[in-house]
């Protein structure tokens, strides 16, 4: 598809090629009645060379007709190029800066005074636009923000109820071994929660200009891949940080490794390479792949293939969002023929 600035520029070349052609077919008239002029004139006073006077008239003209239109039209289009450029300017300014503030601030407002120009008025239709987005968000964020803190007490006090029950001497195993899986859901939940405290937070950490590194992270995540299973790292030289805090960092990378440690037969690996402006970090196991049945719905939250809470993919992706990236599932390891789970986890480079 075509740019604006392209579909102007041309449309003021083909006009002026018309404007030319209309030129051109007027100089040409003007020049044959001056060249039969000219010719009767020599007929008058040299009647052999009449038919030279003639064709070196018209060979004349032609030659200064062509020269003119090239010149006229190259003229017109670089007029035009240089005036759309400068109208499209603002527009490229405004373009630009919303992908910017997207990234990093959602305060930030065009601004361009009231709306008397049409691009004015764009800025006006914008800034109102934000507004509502930076509402929409805000109210997600502290409403969020106030349940992860209305949750966290009550886990809290069940997660020590229950580790306090098992310390009884006179107490029932089954007993305790149910407290002991009380005890580590409210853990979970406990996880969960604190997460979902820190994306609510990410907009501030990642304003402040956070990095992390990127081998502490995948060394941080390694006790998740339990024995016997194996642990492969391979970290590109060039991947040194993302842009983002650690702490939610981790929190997107480690239910990618958790999901993998779950479906591996014999190792989990992480891989990080650099790609354009992203760190890809790609989480693989060797186990039995995903069922094509849960692919496209694999994100949603309570979808599970292995009996779990099917938050781990959910809440990842929803990390990797907050903090402009993405997670996405890919194809495992480098060959098509190789099984086994694989995902993706995009973040912007330090």
């Amino acid at each position: 598809m075509r740019s604006l600035r392209a579909q102007l520029v041309s449309s003021t070349i083909l006009l002026a090629a018309a404007v030319m052609v209309v030129l051109v077919v007027g100089t040409q008239a003007v020049l044959e009645l001056t060249a039969r002029r000219d010719v009767r004139a020599a007929l008058t006073d040299n009647p052999p060379g009449a038919i030279a006077v003639y064709e070196r008239s018209e060979r004349l003209a032609l030659i200064a007709t062509v020269v003119l239109g090239i010149l006229v039209v190259a003229l017109v289009g670089w007029l035009a190029w240089r005036v759309v450029r400068r109208a499209l300017a603002p527009v490229r300014q405004m373009a630009e800066r919303a992908a910017d503030w997207s990234e990093r601030d959602l305060s930030h407002r065009f601004a361009l005074g009231p709306p008397v120009t049409e691009l004015a008025a764009l800025g006006a239709t914008l800034d109102h636009l934000l507004d509502r987005v930076a509402r929409a968000i805000l109210t997600e964020q502290r409403l969020t923000s106030a349940l992860a803190h209305e949750l966290r007490t009550p886990l809290t006090a069940i997660a020590a109820t229950a580790e306090l029950a098992q310390l009884r001497p006179d107490g029932d195993p089954a007993v305790r071994d149910d407290l002991a899986v009380i005890g580590e859901a409210a853990a979970r939940m406990s996880t969960v929660i604190t997460t979902l405290l820190e994306v609510a937070r990410s907009p501030q950490a990642r304003a402040g200009g956070a990095r992390a590194s990127v081998p502490d992270v995948v060394a941080s995540v390694a006790p998740a891949v339990g024995s016997p299973l194996r642990f492969v790292t391979d970290v590109a030289a060039d991947v040194t940080s993302v842009a983002a805090p650690a702490g939610l960092v981790v929190r997107a990378l480690a239910p990618l490794v958790e999901n993998a440690a779950r479906h591996a037969r014999t190792q989990v690996a992480v891989e990080a390479r650099l790609v354009g402006d992203h760190v890809e970090l790609r989480v693989r196991d060797d186990g039995a792949g995903v069922a094509p049945e849960l692919r496209e719905r694999m994100f949603e939250p309570g979808a599970s293939g292995s009996g779990g809470t099917g938050l781990g993919l959910a809440i990842a992706r929803r990390v990797a969002r907050s903090l402009g990236g993405d997670v996405v599932p890919s194809d495992a390891g480098t060959g098509a023929s190789e099984a086994g789970g694989c995902f993706v986890l995009l973040l912007p480079r330090g």
